[in-house]
């Protein structure tokens, strides 16, 4: 009796210990899963910034293009506030602000190559970011 006692404690005492590692390999995986998810959204996120941050003003009709830059500018802010990664989600917003606060004198003939150089090294900021 106190035999079976004991060996039905031990199978108890196998059956616990395989529950918590099941567990914790199931937590792994979610960690894994969760991990990949947030890859997969940096991918996708950084995919859609540099889109949207390549976006080139027609200078021929500056209003439009003011219009059109101060729109995207909005979109890269939203996708900012979608982003969990500091250091992207800065980049964006760099980038945003930059297309954000485009005047129309930054899109005249004489100030375009500069507010475009700007605009370039933003864009940098955020290729490096999403590397």
């Amino acid at each position: 009796m106190r035999a079976r006692r004991t060996a039905v404690t031990f199978l108890l005492a196998l059956g616990v210990i395989g529950s918590l590692s099941a567990c914790e390999s199931v937590q792994q995986a979610n960690e894994a899963v969760n991990d990949a998810s947030q890859a997969l959204d940096k991918v996708t996120l950084c995919t859609e910034a540099l889109a949207l941050a390549g976006f080139t003003p027609d200078a021929t009709d500056p209003q439009k293009a003011l219009e059109e830059t101060q729109k995207k500018a909005e979109e890269l802010g939203a996708l900012a506030d979608k982003s969990a990664d500091t250091t992207l989600r800065e980049a964006i917003e760099g980038v945003s602000t930059t297309m954000e606060q485009v005047t129309l004198q930054d899109l005249s003939p004489s100030s375009i190559a500069e507010w475009s150089q700007e605009k370039l090294d933003r864009v940098a900021r955020l290729t490096s970011a999403c590397a």
